[in-house]
């Protein structure tokens, strides 16, 4: 009875760790869902007007779907050949954000950017 128990909590505690990996139950956002909270994260961390909010917003979504592509492109394929794309794409944006921000806006931005790198070993916005 208590190798049961012991079991049953076991594979009760794997599926808990599967479905932490993305919010929503186990699946990735989707581009829409990325582009809101990327907003949302930029409008708070940079003080964005309203009008900047609706272009960096469109910004994002883009971005987004690009970025969807370039994963769903990847699967079991060359990852480098991904990560020069992902950086290419991940210039794009932040020139297209250096069309809508502010100088220390953008400058905030590569901060952040820089930080969350550092914290997690990689990534963006």
């Amino acid at each position: 009875m208590k190798k049961f128990v012991f079991i049953a909590v076991l594979l009760l505690s794997m599926s808990t760790l599967t479905f932490a990996q993305f919010p929503g139950g186990g699946t990735p956002p989707t581009p829409e869902e990325s582009a809101k909270r990327n907003t949302e994260r930029m409008t708070t961390e940079l003080k964005l007007t309203p009008e900047q909010v609706v272009k960096v917003d469109s910004i994002n979504l883009v971005f987004a779907k690009r970025q969807t592509e370039l994963f769903q492109k990847a699967q079991g394929g060359d990852r480098s050949q991904m990560r020069e794309e992902m950086q290419k794409l991940n210039t794009e944006r932040e020139a297209a954000y250096a069309k809508v921000l502010t100088k220390e806006q953008l400058e905030t931005y590569k901060k952040g950017v820089a930080e969350r790198r550092a914290n997690r070993g990689g990534g963006g916005f």
